[in-house]
């Protein structure tokens, strides 16, 4: 799957609109719906780079970026791996910054992109239970438009801490926006005529490309 295809993946239901909905106190839980509600009301906003700068800067504060990337690499393996190779303990420093930036920009840009597609979905929030060391919150996107459609089931995996929560991967109907960047650049990594390198020029090329 292209790194493309990935992105919108992940990002068409990160943009979603929430939908009221009552929950039990749960810090994890309400984070989600306080940021989806923060991003949704700057949405209503006449398009704009400031409105963009906005949006990112409410992505800052719900996604980390740093965590998200290590798992793309292999530090922690993805869950449903029983064992997998730490990518991340091979690159530099100067790459763990290169590759981090460039996956931040690329998921703002997909982003942005795919807001105005998402808009008419509704989430209901259905709880949240821990999942290796995290907390998982649970979520079901049904369309307005096409009522008839199944509702699409989305976790939104946040780091268990008591505060500063964040979201560091989403499942879409069991498939890991993570794990699904791992297997992809592991066999960058096999490739012998790949790596690194070849990784770090597909992103350029992703983040350059008009829409």
């Amino acid at each position: 799957m292209k790194i493309r295809n990935l992105l919108q993946a992940g990002l068409v239901v990160a943009a979603l609109t929430v939908a009221g909905a009552s929950f039990a106190d749960d810090g994890a839980q309400s984070f989600v719906q306080h940021e989806h509600a923060k991003v949704t009301e700057l949405l209503k906003q006449p398009a704009s780079a400031g409105r963009d700068g906005q949006i990112n800067k409410a992505l800052d504060g719900m996604v980390d970026y740093e965590e998200l990337t290590r798992r793309a690499f292999g530090l922690p393996c993805p869950a449903t791996e029983a064992g997998c190779t730490n990518h991340w303990a091979e690159l530099s420093d100067a790459q763990k910054a290169e590759v981090t930036d460039l996956l931040k920009r690329l998921v703002e840009k997909n982003y942005r992109k795919n807001l105005i597609k998402t808009l008419d979905y509704d989430i209901t929030f259905k709880g949240s239970k821990e999942s290796a060391g995290d907390l998982k919150i649970r979520t079901e996107a049904k369309s307005k438009l096409k009522p008839r459609d199944p509702a699409v089931q989305v976790d939104y995996v946040v780091r268990n801490a008591s505060t500063n929560y964040r979201i560091v991967d989403i499942v879409t109907e069991g498939s890991s926006l993570t794990k699904n960047y791992y297997d992809q650049f592991h066999k960058m990594f096999l490739n012998k005529d790949q790596g690194y390198a070849h990784i770090a020029k597909k992103l350029n090329e992703k983040i350059a490309k008009a829409d």
